[in-house]
Order: structure tokens, then sequence, then C-alpha cells
């Protein structure tokens, strides 16, 4: 209970600034589609307004008004940007596409307030242990209601009130800062908290993508660490065994999603599509959208929140025949939108070679202030390389927890790349 009290949460909560920004971010943090909501009609489609909408309007004011009375330091300049040019690609394409498609692509880019928020408003050490609080806070919460869920089910994955990808991708987060905190030989029951809040929920998650990122943040902890030269035997013992309790949970949920190893290593396949699962579907729609790609290489078919029949149809005959050991069910229906599996695939696709430069462009900036921030503390480029795992299991939506967190670690990456005090 002391540590609660304790928090740095309930100080910076005294602040206006500092207060609205850690609100939105704990609506940001809960589906739109679970936020109560006030219907709008817009052209010929409906808009949901929701708390969350509200509160990113109030903080993009007012980090507007911040901006203009003392600018955004140099450094930044270059990713804020890219960031502005990726958001217009985004609404100005969606816009072309029609009002649901410009709907969709507003949720999308008012998210990267979030970034803008962090970028402007954590200024101090205490202001990014807030941050980190509402993290911790909403993992245990996401717990707590995964486990009920997963002992009413009798296991298996289990999204909470977030969805798996999302929850695992949110529980990266913490769990990366607790082996942080491990390793500089501080605050050991918050490295606990943390550690064990995050290993539940990315377990509990399932997501293969966010064990991918957890992998990344580790290994980018670990790079900062032994250039520091303050590698030590117990702070790796607890990374390692964290990493094999995790990674064991995981794959003992997802177990039945490794069929292409059978495939490659086991017996030859009894019937068709014997060893197929969920990556060999992924597999399919990648193939999809790479084709996608190619047929409109410039600027994409513009921004969707589900890609049409129109602009994918034709591609299936194609990915049948070159996937004719997968189940017909693993393919999209040419009656029905495909929904974007991975961001990798989706920008490309729908922003076309425009957008992707202007999106890898993005990325290395905020990789470059990431590594900078790395010289004081890992936490940035770790969560940063964590994030970009976690979108390599799911496409950018509105109104998605996954969405935010990917903004958020932007804003927070690029807010540590400025300062090194805000870290000691």
């Amino acid at each position: 209970m002391a540590a609660i009290k304790d928090m740095a949460l309930w100080r910076q909560l005294r602040s206006p600034g500092s207060a609205l920004l850690l609100l939105t971010t704990a609506l940001c943090l809960i589906r739109a589609n679970s936020q109560p909501g006030l219907d709008v009609r817009l052209g010929g489609t409906t808009a949901t307004v929701v708390p969350g909408d509200v509160a990113l309007l109030a903080l993009f004011i007012l980090c507007v008004a911040s901006v203009a009375r003392h600018g955004l330091v140099r450094s930044s300049r270059a990713a804020a940007c890219a960031a502005t040019a990726f958001c217009a690609l985004v609404v100005i394409t969606g816009a072309t596409n029609g009002s649901a498609p410009l709907v969709a692509s507003v949720k999308v880019v008012e998210l990267a307030v979030l970034a803008l928020g962090a970028l402007v408003l954590v200024r101090t050490r205490e202001q990014l242990e807030a941050m980190v609080d509402v993290l911790v806070l909403f993992t245990i919460a996401a717990d707590a209601l995964g486990l009920v869920k997963f002992v009413q089910a009798g296991g298996g994955r289990q999204s909470s009130f977030l969805g798996e990808h999302d929850f695992a991708a949110l529980a990266t987060l913490p769990l990366l800062y607790g082996l942080i905190l491990v390793f500089e030989g501080r605050r050991t029951m918050r490295a606990a908290v943390c550690i064990v809040a995050g290993s539940i929920g990315c377990i509990l998650g399932a997501a293969l993508a966010s064990l991918l990122g957890l992998y990344l943040g580790a290994l980018a902890i670990a790079f900062a660490i032994v250039r520091r030269g303050d590698l030590r035997y117990r702070p790796a013992a607890v990374t390692l065994a964290t990493l094999a309790v995790v990674t064991a949970g995981t794959l003992t949920l997802r177990s039945g999603d490794f069929g292409f190893l059978q495939a490659w290593f086991g017996k030859p396949e009894q019937r068709p599509g014997q060893y197929a699962a969920s990556w060999s579907q992924r597999l399919i729609f990648t193939y999809i959208d790479g084709r996608v790609f190619l047929g409109h290489p410039l600027l994409g078919t513009g921004w969707y929140p589900l890609l049409p029949p129109h602009e994918f149809a034709r591609y299936l005959p194609a990915a049948k025949r070159r996937f004719s050991d997968q189940p017909t069910r693993y393919f999209p229906s040419s009656a029905k939108p495909l929904i974007p599996q991975q961001t990798f695939d989706q920008v490309p696709a729908e922003l076309g070679l425009v957008g992707s430069v202007v999106f890898l462009v993005l990325l290395a900036g905020v990789a470059r202030a990431a590594v900078r921030a790395a010289r004081g503390s890992p936490l940035a480029v770790a969560w940063f390389v964590s994030i970009l795992g976690a979108i390599a299991g799911e496409a950018l939506f509105g109104g998605t927890p996954l969405t935010a967190e990917f903004w958020l670690v932007i804003g927070l990456a690029l807010a540590l790349g400025r300062g090194l005090d805000l870290v000691r």
C-alpha cells in the first residue's frame, strides 16, 4: 500500500498539463468501442465521439499552445515533421476513399496526439515515472481480468479488456522497465511488481509478435549494459529466467500455431493443410498485400479501415494457386473486406512507396533519439524496438490500445532523446 501511495502518478495529477496527458493516455488504453459514445452523422457515415476523442482534442490544443510559445527542440523536429507527413497522408488518402475511410483515418491519426503530448509535456524523471505508473496499473488490471477469464475458460489466450495483441504489447512495456531497474540495482519492489505483472500479461495475451518485441527489448537492454561495462550476473540471470518463463507460457498457449515447423521438420502431411496455423494465414495475407502494393506502387490504395474486396479480390486466384496446400478458410472472402494483419504490410498496401518511405523516416528519427537516450538509460530504445515487434502482429486501427501504445512510445522516445537529465 505504501508503494501505491508513493507513486509519482498522484503527485503529477496535481499539475493540469501532466494530469491531462495521463488521463488521455488512460482513456486511449481502453478500446473506443468499449467507451460510451455519441453518434454524429458525417456525410454518408456515422462517427462515434467517445471520451478519449474529447481528451485527445483538449491535449492537442494544450500542446499546440505550448509549441507556439516554446517551439520544439531541434533534435525532435525531423521526426515530428515525418510524423506530421505520415498523418497527413493517412487522412488525405482516406478522404479520397470516402467518408467512412476518412473517419477511420482521423481515428488513427488523432492517437498521434499522445506522441505530441509526451514530447511536449514529459520533461522530468517524475513525469516519466507517472506515465510508467499508468502503464503498470493498467497492466495489473488487465492481468486480474485476464486471469479470471483464463480460469473460467479453462485456459487459452485471453484478451482481458484490451485484445490479445494489445494486452501483450502493453504488458511488455512495464516488464522491460522492471528489467532495467534490476540492472540498475534500485527500487527492488517496483521492479518485481513490473516484472511479474508484465510477465503475466505477456503470457495471457500470448502474442508471438510481442514475444519478438520482448526479445528485441531485452537485447537492447543487454547491449546498452554491456557497452556501459556494467553487466552483472544477478540481473542477467533474472532477465534470462524471465524470458524463459514468458516464452514457455506463450508457446504453451500458442502450441497449435507452429504447424510450419512440423511441416519443415516433422512427418509429411497426410492431408492438405494438416499443419496449417495462424502464421500460415498471415503469410497468405502478406502475399495479397504485396500484390496490392505492386498494383498501386506509388500511393497505394489510400487508407481504409478494412481493405474492400474491389482492391484485392483479383489477387485471390493467384494466392490460392501459390498456397494451394492451405485450407480455404485461411483465404479472405471476395465478398468481405480484408482485415490488415500487420502494420508493415498495411502501410505499403494502403500508402504505397511514398507512405512507406515517410513511415521509415519517422521510425529512423525515433530510433536515432532512442539510441541517443541510451547513453543515460536503455528504456527508450527497449520500448521502441518492442513496439516494432508488436506492430508486426497487428495493423494500425483507430481506437485500439496498440495504436495508442505505438504513438505513446514514439513520443516518449523523442522526449527521452531530448535530454539525458530526464532519466538520471
